[in-house]
């Protein structure tokens, strides 16, 4: 996918817009703007919430024009919390949920989200077709001994491989829809593609070891979420294999690299096309050109 790149800054006025840190480095992005902002709630490993009180590694979807949180990405220890401290509203609500896949620090506060807003409104969770079982039956076993059935209003939408699933983006303007593949991680679990109207605007790789078939998937997007750790294991690849593979494939895209933990664990890389999102950190969502 050709591209034509420049050089742009996060400005003072998205700084302003959701009272958040924003990293003000030169960098190089993809011209040409889509709808959406992403908004980094955390980025933290399995056991970064239960010792260190920092959220785990989830994401929203936030539409420029409204601020409203079209989509939060996993749902994890803290994000919940996250996602209104940093927006300084404690009654937003995700329009929809992607959960990737049943492991705590991606699902965890789900339940409790459930019990809580489905007696209120329809509470919609995009999942791979192969997760919704995982998540329904273990993750959220507790809600079976509620009195009242909190499922009346919650709306699977399983999501099968390479099938474009639309989102709701309360946008007519604006087209959402997604696309997943099964990632390489110990525990069933899928990332996807973004596409507004048409165009890949993000992709998302849950979590992830290195595979090549998968990462190649991710590459189709010009802004890429993508879980990196020091040391490569099957589960989670390695800051090392990250970069190499963007070095090997040649092709100029905006990466940022999360589930790293805390702020002493952050890496840093030697090209200003990757490097690793912080909390409280908004990315302007481009379009390929």
């Amino acid at each position: 996918m050709g591209v034509s790149t420049s050089i742009e800054h996060s400005t003072d006025k998205q700084s302003e817009k959701y009272g958040i840190s924003i990293n003000d480095d030169d960098v190089e992005v993809l011209t040409g703007i889509s709808s959406y902002d992403l908004l980094c709630l955390g980025v933290g490993k399995g056991a970064t919430a239960v010792y260190s009180n920092q959220a785990s590694s989830s994401f929203a979807l936030l539409h420029r024009s409204t601020n409203e949180c079209i989509l939060l990405i996993d749902i994890g220890l803290g994000s919940i919390f996250a996602l209104q401290k940093y927006l300084k509203n404690p009654n937003i609500k995700p329009r929809q949920i992607f959960v990737s896949h049943n492991h705590t620090d991606h699902s965890g506060e789900l339940p409790v989200y459930i019990a809580n807003e489905a007696l209120k409104s329809i509470v919609c969770i995009y999942c791979y077709i192969g997760i919704q079982p995982r998540l329904r039956q273990n993750r959220c076993a507790e809600l079976d001994s509620s009195t009242t059935d909190l499922f009346h209003n919650v709306k699977w939408i399983m999501c099968d491989e390479l099938q474009d699933v639309e989102l709701d983006s309360g946008d007519p303007n604006s087209k959402l829809k997604i696309r997943v593949q099964r990632s390489q991680h110990s525990e069933l679990c899928a990332g996807f593609i973004l596409y507004e109207n048409d165009q890949p605007i993000l992709s998302f790789s849950g979590d992830s070891g290195f595979n090549v078939p998968f990462y190649k998937f991710l590459w189709m997007a010009p802004t890429i979420l993508v879980d990196g750790r020091a040391t490569s294991t099957y589960e989670h690849a390695s800051f090392d294999e990250i970069l190499n593979f963007y070095n090997t494939i040649g092709e100029q895209r905006q990466v940022f690299v999360y589930h790293y933990g805390l702020e002493n664990e952050k890496p840093t890389f030697p090209i200003a096309s990757i490097s690793a999102i912080s909390p409280g950190q908004s990315i302007q969502l481009m379009l390929p050109q």
